[in-house]
């Protein structure tokens, strides 16, 4: 799952703000109040080896995702303009460089199927302009979502908000890791940049602070 391109840093770097309209896209959600989607440890359990093997995961690294058993997984994904980028070195001239866009999809992809194994009830998957999807157990449901372009600015902060919500009572059940994929700093209501407001929520809101970890992936 590891690459020269993604790199992991306590904040997102800074890039050159695009100024865009936000983008609503009203996906249907998979959460269903009537409907279990919870699988116990041992129903996972084969699903987890398989993972391992497939990415060639040593047993050391997976001993210590085991650690992450039971854990609720949030993934917060850019969908902002500027994540249509192209991203790499151009060495072949026929050949078209992959976006950072595309780059993302393949972290989630491998992420949903790795984290799947551990979180009981599937990964949520929330974006910055279009409406999340839950109980995600398989990267294959991530094809049509990924299919559409990203477009809108970058309002990290009021995602955040809204997952740190959403969870608000789950915290006190089992620890949540929030994942947060983001190529830039997070904009206001006016498209400004605003890395002081994400700081405020992360020390402010997030707690207890222990409970909630949270790692930001920088796609660049």
């Amino acid at each position: 799952m590891s690459s020269n391109r993604h790199k992991i840093s306590s904040a997102p770097p800074p890039y050159e703000c695009i100024n865009d309209c936000n983008y609503q896209l009203n996906y249907p959600t998979r959460q269903d109040p009537h409907q279990n989607y919870y699988r116990t440890c041992e129903e996972r359990m084969p699903d987890f080896q398989r993972i391992v093997r497939r990415h060639e995961i040593n047993k050391a690294f997976a001993a210590k995702l085991r650690g992450l058993e039971g854990y609720e997984f949030v993934f917060i994904c850019d969908d902002s303009s500027s994540m249509i980028t192209p991203i790499g070195e151009i060495t072949d001239p026929f050949a078209s460089l992959p976006t950072r866009w595309e780059e993302l999809k393949k972290i989630v992809s491998i992420v949903v199927d790795l984290a799947s194994t551990l979180d009981p009830d599937g990964v949520d998957i929330y974006f910055l302009n279009r409406e999340p999807i839950f109980n995600v157990r398989s990267s294959v449901e991530l094809v049509n979502i990924f299919k559409v372009p990203p477009r809108g600015s970058t309002p990290i902060v009021p995602v955040l908000r809204r997952v740190l919500q959403d969870k608000h009572q789950q915290i006190y059940e089992r620890k949540l890791l929030i994942l947060l994929a983001t190529d830039g700093v997070p904009t206001d209501n006016h498209e400004r940049p605003d890395i002081n407001t994400l700081k405020q929520v992360l020390r402010r809101e997030r707690f207890p602070t222990d409970r909630v970890p949270v790692t930001i992936i920088a796609c660049t």
